[in-house]
């Protein structure tokens, strides 16, 4: 990454995607120091914290739990004080009358208990956007393209297999692999043979 930025002083990053293994909280610290919004996945086994403000839980999507066990419903972002809310998932407004449809509800106020993740508490839990919502999961399934040119290069392609010792090498290497994946993207069909095959028939 950073040898990346030493050849593109001008190349502006604003994203990351990185895999699990990547999810640890220097990686969270350093990309908000740069203003770039990491999409990593939690790794299960680096934890999260057992217990949050009293008596709620965290998920494995950094999303609130209720001590019902409900998972909390996303009410926005609170941008100028760094904090995401969330509130009761279990508020009804059927019938145009509020009302908490909980067996237990956890508070007396209208529109139910309502909890705010403070995103300076726990960067690598509480990202902006949340982990469990639509934005993060479209971007980070961008990954899987991430993933297939990767197999390409390593297995197809055999960029493991060099016996080099010089760095210069591997460059050599892995450019003209790279290379080789322009080539097959440029050789493929401009439109799909099974499409063109119905259209003929048609």
């Amino acid at each position: 990454f950073f040898r990346m930025r030493s050849f593109l002083p001008d190349y502006k990053v604003s994203k990351v995607l990185l895999d699990s293994a990547h999810d640890a909280m220097p990686y969270y610290q350093y990309f908000k120091r740069q203003n770039i919004t990491p999409f990593i996945d939690l790794n299960s086994k680096a934890g999260r914290p057992p217990v949050y403000k009293n008596d709620f839980t965290i998920d494995k999507d950094g999303v609130p739990v209720c001590p019902a066990g409900h998972r909390m419903r996303r009410d926005g972002i609170e941008a100028a004080k760094g904090r995401m809310k969330f509130k009761c998932p279990k508020i009804s407004h059927a019938g145009g009358c509020i009302s908490c449809t909980c067996d237990n509800p956890c508070s007396n106020a209208k529109y139910g208990r309502t909890v705010h993740l403070v995103l300076n508490d726990n960067p690598r839990l509480f990202n902006n956007p949340p982990r469990s919502s639509k934005e993060w999961k479209q971007e980070y399934n961008a990954r899987t393209s991430v993933e297939r040119s990767n197999k390409r290069e390593k297995l197809d392609f055999r960029l493991e297999d060099g016996r080099h010792r010089s760095t210069k090498m591997w460059y050599c290497r892995l450019y003209h692999i790279l290379m080789l994946q322009h080539l097959d993207a440029w050789d493929l069909p401009s439109e799909s043979p099974l499409r063109k095959l119905i259209l003929d028939v048609a």
